[in-house]
């Protein structure tokens, strides 16, 4: 599989977690230890839509994987400061850093791939 097909799988895996987390973000964000946030969930969740579709769409897509390693990298610093300010759960916070942390990598990497 070359690099915009990898794009696109990143663009569905987008657009199927910001949908999950649109309808219903509570048992999501338990899951990642991130408590009874339904506004944050629908928020994240409407912001992986809109990175799905942009990466779907096929215009300047080295510049959505950007988008979406930041928005990833942003996740994790979400987690840690509310783990660490005790606002998140900590037992279940090396979750969301993990899954945050290989996403964010894998974009910056598909990003750099399809630049050149």
């Amino acid at each position: 599989m070359d690099e915009h097909g990898l794009a696109r799988i990143l663009g569905w895996v987008s657009i199927g977690l910001g949908l999950a987390i649109v309808v219903a973000p509570g048992p999501l964000f338990k899951a990642f230890g991130l408590g009874d946030r339904p506004n944050l969930g629908r928020f994240l969740g409407a912001r992986d839509l809109v990175i799905g579709t942009g990466l779907l769409l096929g215009q300047n897509t080295a510049a959505w994987c950007r988008a979406r390693g930041i928005a990833d990298a942003l996740d994790v610093v979400l987690i840690v400061g509310g783990a660490a300010a005790g606002a998140f759960r900590r037992d279940r916070a090396p979750i969301g850093v993990a899954s945050g942390a290989a996403f964010s990598a894998l974009s910056f990497w598909l990003a750099r791939r399809l630049e050149g």
